[in-house]
């Protein structure tokens, strides 16, 4: 198997088990999927470091997309925390 379907497969079954684990313990808000999917998404990312440049290149950009979008969510609970909206 190539790293790179090895990275799929890896990134599909912790994405499924988060979603299995989260539906079960009845969270229903979508800001707590999307930080432990990004989470998940680095963690991956890092362990797989041995992609070729170019491939590597582009999960940079995938990853820093998902830290920015995890940021976003981080700004807001914090507004919301501080603000009790």
């Amino acid at each position: 198997m190539r790293v790179y379907n090895s990275f799929i497969v890896a990134l599909a079954i912790t994405f499924t088990a988060i979603t299995a684990i989260m539906a079960a313990y009845g969270v229903d808000k979508l800001d707590t999927y999307f930080a432990l999917y990004t989470i998940a998404l680095l963690v991956l990312t890092t362990l797989y470091v041995s992609f070729s440049p170019k491939a590597r290149q582009a999960l940079s950009l995938v990853s820093m997309v998902a830290f920015g979008g995890f940021t976003v969510v981080v700004a807001f609970k914090v507004i919301e925390i501080l603000y009790g909206e």
